[in-house]
């Protein structure tokens, strides 16, 4: 798997971008890959993947997310869930490590939340979804950098602790690249049971 963090670059969001080949026809980015970078969010409801929040005529924006983007080949949308919690959970261990002391960071299936400090009441950090096109499965995760300007109640990454967002995409990258090998050796270094 291949990571890249297109630092300094913004774009927005809007949902088209989880298509297959993206990453490889926008940015060289060939095979298995997360590609993350930073920009607003605003799904148009004709690239929204979610039936939920379709039917439920959902906005979903923020002005201000860090995006990741999962390519992964020759899986079918049970596993690509699995790989997006997968995801999940490595930017849930991330957050609670760069989190400030008396924030609570909590992962509820496919959503990470998080409770900032003097405040009673959770805010969502996260979006996210898992769907498969012809040829991959396809992730996007988007964090809100801050709370501001969002429909929902929301914490962004920089209001519990996050100090520099562009070390933590990469570090996100890496981990869960490192998390993925790890994945195919294991597979790989054991009998089967006959």
């Amino acid at each position: 798997m291949k990571g890249k963090y297109l630092k300094g670059k913004t774009i927005e969001y809007n949902g088209s971008q989880l298509s297959p080949l993206w990453a490889y026809l926008n940015f060289d980015v060939q095979g298995d890959s997360i590609v993350s970078f930073r920009g607003p969010c605003s799904i148009l409801e004709e690239h929204m993947v979610d039936v939920e929040d379709l039917r439920k005529n959902a906005i979903i924006s923020s002005p201000d997310m860090l995006h990741f983007i999962v390519e992964y080949f020759g899986v079918g949308i049970d596993e690509i869930v699995l790989v997006q919690r997968l995801l999940i959970s490595t930017v849930t261990d991330l957050l609670r490590d760069a989190s400030y002391e008396d924030v609570e960071i909590e992962r509820e299936y496919d959503n990470i939340y998080a409770f900032p400090p003097d405040d009673d009441d959770r805010g969502k950090v996260s979006v996210s979804v898992a769907t498969v096109s012809p040829v991959s499965g396809l992730i996007h995760l988007g964090l809100n950098v801050t709370s501001k300007g969002t429909p929902v109640r929301t914490a962004g990454i920089e209001e519990i602790g996050v100090e520099d967002i562009d070390k933590f995409a990469v570090e996100v990258a890496r981990r869960f690249i490192e998390e993925i090998k790890n994945l195919k050796m294991d597979a790989s270094k054991v009998r089967p049971v006959i």
